[in-house]
Parts: structure tokens; C-alpha cells; sequence
């Protein structure tokens, strides 16, 4: 369950950790993709997530919020 930030450094922070979080899973899976020799699908990942890779702006990312409807 993710929490509600109660302010706006919380926002960043949070933002800043799940972009983080998702780096890290890119190069981990980068890694394990190149090791088994499945270059064409690293070279994927690479092209779709190279943003993300190469710097963490959480001011120049898209941020949606989904809330449930209460009916």
C-alpha cells in the first residue's frame, strides 16, 4: 500500500525513490539480459527506458495519480 504524502518534500521524495527503484530494476535487468547473451532485448529496454537511465528528474517526469471511484 503506498502512502499519501503529507507535503510536498514528502511528494519528492517519494517520486524520487520510485524512479529510483525503477532505474535500478532497468540496469539490473539490463544486466541479466546481456549476460544470457539476449542482446536485442537489452538494446529494447535500453531505447525505452534510456531517460530514466541516464538521469532521475523527478520535475520533468509525468506523474499520474489514480483514484478509485467511491460509488
Amino acid at each position: 500500500m503506498t502512502r499519501v504524502p503529507s507535503s510536498e518534500d514528502d511528494a519528492q521524495l517519494q517520486r524520487v525513490l520510485v524512479l529510483t527503484h525503477q532505474r535500478d530494476w532497468c540496469l539490473e535487468r539490463l544486466s541479466q539480459l546481456s549476460l544470457d547473451g539476449r542482446m536485442e532485448e537489452a538494446r529494447a529496454i535500453t531505447a525505452e527506458h534510456l531517460e530514466l537511465l541516464v538521469s532521475l528528474d523527478v520535475r520533468r517526469s509525468l506523474w499520474v495519480r489514480i483514484e478509485r471511484n467511491a460509488w
